[in-house]
């Protein structure tokens, strides 16, 4: 008897120990990660969310967390938006994403970039990689996220996470303690959108506005398709959108051939580049450079969105007012503190 309770005491003590390593080290790991609100801070910050508050979902790339003004959409139109976006996020990533929410969330519209069509390489840089994959909670899903992203060679390195991250304790600070991240400094009210201050002068594209389509990626076309597939078995109205940057002569041909992808599946969508549409944006003053919208620029665009949204998915709610969706008023109520002047006109 007395050796079986040495030997209990021993296993208790050794799975303790065992789970503060791993606890110690989940903490290391967290405080290593690079917090940018490009990065890990949206699929952070997502887990905090009420459940079922998420009304419309927006996954993409920056061309998306630049131009959705979640504050616009929220004050103007009632809208409970969350961009959960990263820079140059590809489709494989954004696929993952989406299997994440929809672990709490029950979104009416699911918006879709379509910059991701684009891209030509058959994995994620390891900066990349890292921001885009270091947030995800659950493990199995983050691991299938690596996997995607990167070479079958590479994908120890990035699973063990420090032979990736070591290097990165030089820019540890203070903030890099703080869970959960404080999104830029912007608090937990934040919904993913990211302003882009500055404003550079661009020409309105020279481009013949064609059929003619580009065979893009084979692996970005695999996981644009099993997003539709996932959003289609949840019943989930699918949105694809191309934001409009100045760049666009160069994605002109890939989006012809997304959007044939989407027709497949009966997925509608807005180009924004149309040039038969009136968005009255000005390309010598509402960008921030060659593909983001500035911060005019995103609240023009965000007016226009959100008139779209209301009449393509009339059963959308309004919001404002109700229990349960009051960060969406304060994250606005803070936005508009610091850019008042986009407040909108008293009627």
């Amino acid at each position: 008897m007395k050796r079986a309770k040495v030997l209990a005491g021993f296993w208790v003590r050794l799975i303790g120990f065992v789970l503060a390593l791993v606890m110690l080290l989940s903490y290391t790991i967290y405080v290593l990660t690079p917090k940018h609100d490009y990065g890990i801070c949206p699929i952070m910050n997502f887990y905090t969310l009420p459940e079922n508050s998420v009304d419309v979902l927006v996954i993409g790339t920056s061309c998306a967390y630049a131009g959705v003004n979640t504050n616009v959409l929220w004050e103007e139109h009632g809208l409970a938006v969350y961009n959960l976006c990263g820079a140059e996020l590809p489709y494989w990533v954004a696929y993952s994403y989406l299997e994440e929410a929809l672990k709490t969330q029950q979104p009416k519209v699911l918006i879709i970039d379509a910059k991701a069509s684009i891209y030509t390489a058959d994995y994620s840089k390891r900066g990349r990689t890292i921001l885009a994959t270091s947030g995800i909670r659950d493990l199995s899903v983050r691991l299938k996220a690596i996997a995607a992203c990167v070479a079958s060679e590479d994908f120890m390195g990035y699973a063990l996470v420090f032979p990736q991250l070591h290097s990165y304790y030089t820019k540890v600070n203070a903030e890099s303690f703080i869970y959960p991240p404080t999104n830029g400094g912007r608090g937990e009210d934040w919904m993913g959108y990211i302003e882009m201050d500055k404003t550079e002068t661009h020409q309105k594209p020279s481009l013949v506005w064609t059929n003619i389509k580009k065979p893009i990626n084979a692996r970005q076309e695999e996981y644009f398709r099993k997003i539709l597939e996932l959003a289609n078995e949840h019943g989930i109205p699918t949105m694809l959108v191309g934001f409009p940057n100045p760049d666009y002569a160069n994605d002109h041909m890939y989006y012809n051939t997304l959007w044939g992808i989407a027709e497949e599946y009966g997925v509608s969508g807005i180009n924004y580049n149309d040039p038969d549409l009136r968005l009255r944006l000005y390309y010598s003053s509402n960008f921030a450079d060659w593909q983001h919208l500035n911060v005019e620029g995103s609240v023009i665009f965000s007016r226009r969105l959100g008139s779209d949204l209301r009449e393509n998915y009339p059963d959308l709610p309004d919001r404002r007012g109700e229990e349960g969706w009051e960060r969406w008023q304060s994250s606005a109520d803070a936005w508009y503190v610091k850019y008042p002047d986009y407040l909108p006109e008293e009627e």
